[in-house]
């Protein structure tokens, strides 16, 4: 399975009959919302796989996971009302038009940033990505943008001897990276991440610390990034690597019918255990406190209604 173009997107959309559900009452036979989620093989689509499992039987909502390019994308595809849900993260959401009147269900999960190289690559902080052919993400993805990010606060990008960048697929800089023909790969996703676990037995692998820019993004971007850290044992590690965290939103419109974002906050509470992948480390999913962590944007007035109805 391969991220759609939009066109693609848009043309399965139709086929799965879906629209942007307006306030009112909504039929028996609604048709499913649309969630724009990521690359096969990302953290994205597997939550949206799972989020579709749990609702399957649900007799208020329905969810059709969709393949896409990313945060970037599915922020694109949201406002043009392609889709009716986004996963996106935190800083690429907060960069979106204000325009496009986007809100938050929930926070569901938090990404780490992974910048991964070979161990026999002579790398081993940022600044030795100068020179080097660097895989920021797919177009279109918010590990790219988020990359751009650190590259840009650090120096780099603007130094006597910036990274070469190029953009690939994350299944494309994994082979890459392996056969030698990039330096580096920046992924934003859960840990461990199963492409990046297989890696490490084809090549030996190296995360390297992302935190020299944390200094530099929390004053340029506030409120969006966070230091955390990749347990020691991921992807044959000997130690614990800081790196960056990034919170990923569960998105809508403004405008999603007030029943449905009831019935999907009850799903990220209720199915909160179905909705965790079985390998996943170090990640704080759905607890009352993050769910309702979203800012620097709003949650979606149900949304915040609920939560209350929820947790008092």
């Amino acid at each position: 399975m391969t991220a759609l173009t939009r066109r693609e997107a848009l043309a399965w959309a139709l086929l799965a009959g879906s629209t942007a559900v307006l306030s009112g009452c909504v039929p028996t036979a609604a048709p499913p919302l649309v969630l724009g989620c990521g690359e096969a093989g990302g953290s994205y689509l597997q939550f949206g796989e799972l989020l579709a499992d749990a609702t399957s039987s649900s007799t208020r909502l329905r969810i059709s996971p969709l393949p896409t390019e990313g945060s970037v994308d599915n922020l694109a595809l949201l406002a043009a009302r392609h889709v009716d849900l986004a996963l996106s993260l935190v800083d690429s959401a907060a960069a979106a038009d204000p325009a496009a009147d986007v809100v938050a269900i929930g926070r569901v999960y938090q990404n780490y940033l992974q910048c991964v190289v070979r161990a026999d690559g002579g790398i081993r902080n940022l600044d030795d990505l100068a020179g080097r052919t660097v895989s920021l993400g797919a177009p279109g993805s918010g590990a790219a943008a988020t990359a751009r990010r650190v590259l840009e606060v650090s120096g780099l990008a603007g130094s006597a001897t910036p990274p070469r960048v190029v953009e690939r697929t994350f299944r494309e800089a994994v082979d890459d990276l392996a056969a030698g023909t990039i330096d580096a790969l920046f992924w934003s996703g859960g840990v461990p991440t199963p492409q990046i676990a297989d890696l490490a037995t084809r090549v030996p692998i190296t995360v390297i610390d992302t935190t020299p820019a944390l200094d530099g993004l929390a004053r340029a971007y506030p409120e969006v990034y966070a230091a955390t850290t990749i347990p020691a044992g991921v992807y044959d590690a000997k130690r614990a690597v800081p790196t960056i965290g990034v919170a990923n939103l569960l998105l809508a419109r403004s405008d999603l019918a007030d029943d449905l974002v009831r019935a999907l906050v009850d799903a990220l509470i209720d199915d909160a255990p179905a909705l965790v992948p079985a390998d996943a480390l170090g990640i704080q999913y759905l607890t009352p406190a993050s769910l309702i962590d979203t800012a620097p944007l709003a949650l979606h007035p149900a949304a915040e209604r609920r939560y209350r109805e929820r947790y008092g």
